[in-house]
């Protein structure tokens, strides 16, 4: 788990990641700590869909948490990319994704943002606050609760390239369909959602923060 970015209210967030453009819908319902940062939940998503964080990824805080391209225009944005002398007229406004606690973006105003993944395949994810509650224990490893549907692997031209390759392995005929069997498998199922394996790889890359010894007190003479 990150450093802590100073003082924070330590709150449990239960966020429901939709990827964009599924259908039927692919997504995770997952609960983090409020002091995590968004570079600490750009990770709980990858392993949350099985993503190989192969490829760059960005936030979009859009304003009022709208979705229309006029808010997207407008986003701020935020990743962990080296500074870019010859566009830095375009992303000098742009945040730290490590430097940013998830508790202090979701508001009244804002419940929803927006997580791409692979700036060619654009893998976007509708990432919605459901609830929030107080936490005692802000050690709490993330968590996923539930989800449906397979996620489309790494490199698969985004989400109409994952239809068309789940396409191609259920029709014999199709001239992909062996590239299809050895990319995909031949078993491969689409409404598949395994939420053990999640979570053991959740507690693998998540390790609970240790507890610092209390001193023993000195005794009055």
């Amino acid at each position: 788990m990150a450093k802590r970015l100073g003082w924070y209210r330590p709150e449990h967030l239960i966020l429901k990641i939709t990827l964009a453009g599924s259908d039927p819908k692919i997504w995770r319902r997952v609960e983090v700590d409020s002091g995590l940062t968004l570079h600490d939940l750009h990770y709980v998503i990858q392993l949350a869909f099985e993503w190989t964080n192969s490829h760059l990824y960005q936030f979009l805080i859009t304003p009022g948490g709208k979705l229309t391209q006029a808010a997207y225009r407008d986003a701020k944005r935020y990743h962990v990319l080296p500074p870019d002398p010859f566009f830095d007229h375009e992303t000098r406004d742009d945040g730290r994704a490590d430097e940013v606690m998830i508790g202090r973006l979701f508001t009244p105003d804002c419940k929803q943002i927006i997580y791409e993944y692979d700036f060619g395949d654009s893998w976007e994810h509708v990432v919605k606050l459901e609830k929030r509650s107080p936490s005692d224990d802000p050690a709490r490893l993330p968590r996923c609760l539930a989800g449906e549907n397979a996620a489309p692997f790494d490199d698969m031209g985004g989400i109409y390239g994952y239809y068309d390759w789940v396409d191609a392995l259920h029709d014999p005929k199709h001239e992909s369909h062996k590239e299809a069997a050895e990319w995909l498998g031949k078993h491969f199922d689409p409404a598949h959602f395994d939420l053990d394996a999640i979570n053991r790889r959740l507690a693998a890359a998540f390790k609970p923060v240790p507890k610092r010894p209390r001193k023993p007190r000195k005794k009055r003479e």
